[in-house]
């Protein structure tokens, strides 16, 4: 009896974030994996490029989901795919999103998404932010649809998880990303 009332809380508590999320409208995104596949595409120069990976790689140190231990870490996002950042581990960027630019949009509102550095859980195939929202069901690079609320900057962790982590949060949210670590 409590376990199905804790579900059915569970699934209540969802519920208004997938309402949101399948009001919003649509906005394209662009996806890519490694520096040159962004300097290579119509949409941004290589040195714009740089710059927004430089702004990944910063708020990657800050919004990732952090763990105390690599094993940790691993079991959540795969054997080689973490870095050591002093007493706690990071997953690797598996890629960064940036808006497309104004010039090239068919109008309307885009979402944000500057320097916002992606991951790829074990096992799956898309890519998610730091706070384990999924942005395109493909773990290809170039433009994507996605929602608004995606797009916006990942919540700055300050707490260390020992286990659990985004594996937890990407089970409760119904599905896993995976794949390869950026550059690696």
């Amino acid at each position: 009896m409590k376990r199905s009332r804790k579900l059915t809380l569970a699934v209540m508590g969802l519920a208004p974030i997938a309402l949101t999320a399948c009001s919003e409208k649509p906005v394209d995104m662009l996806v890519y994996k490694t520096l040159n596949e962004c300097g290579s595409d119509v949409y941004y120069s290589p040195q714009a490029c740089k710059t927004e990976f430089d702004k990944a790689l910063k708020t990657h140190r800050s919004a990732a989901p952090r763990y105390a231990k690599l094993s940790a870490c691993e079991s959540d996002f795969g054997r080689n795919r973490c870095e050591s950042m002093g007493r706690f581990y990071l997953p690797m960027i598996a890629a960064y999103m940036l808006p497309v630019p104004e010039q090239h949009r068919s109008g309307g509102y885009y979402g944000g998404g500057f320097g916002q550095p992606l991951y790829r859980t074990r096992g799956g195939n898309s890519y998610r932010t730091g706070d384990n929202y999924e942005v395109g069901r493909s773990g290809k690079s170039g433009k994507i649809s996605t929602v608004p609320s995606r797009t916006k900057a990942p919540s700055i962790k300050t707490k260390t998880v020992s286990r659990g982590g985004f594996g937890s949060q990407a089970a409760a949210r119904g599905s896993w990303g995976g794949g390869k670590g950026f550059g690696g």
